[in-house]
């Protein structure tokens, strides 16, 4: 599995949508979104973290994800 697979799997569990709802161009259009890659390369056990603490009432914009991500590890340039 890989890891834009990963961020797609954990995005339905933290917001309770059935992985089989999405058709295979949904699916595309998930992992088509710029924030994925991103979340692919963080390490699962922040990933998780991080999905818990930005997931509210079944809704987790990858957006919010992906800031909670930077939070807990800083982009250093």
């Amino acid at each position: 599995m890989t890891g834009e697979q990963i961020v797609f799997e954990l995005w339905c569990r933290l917001t309770g949508t059935d992985v089989d709802l999405f058709d295979e161009a949904g699916r595309e259009a998930f992992l088509a979104r710029p924030q994925v890659p991103a979340l692919a390369a963080t390490p699962y056990p922040q990933l998780l973290d991080a999905g818990i603490t930005a997931a509210r009432r079944g809704s987790l914009p990858l957006e919010r994800w992906l800031a909670a991500v930077r939070l807990a590890r800083p982009v250093t340039v």
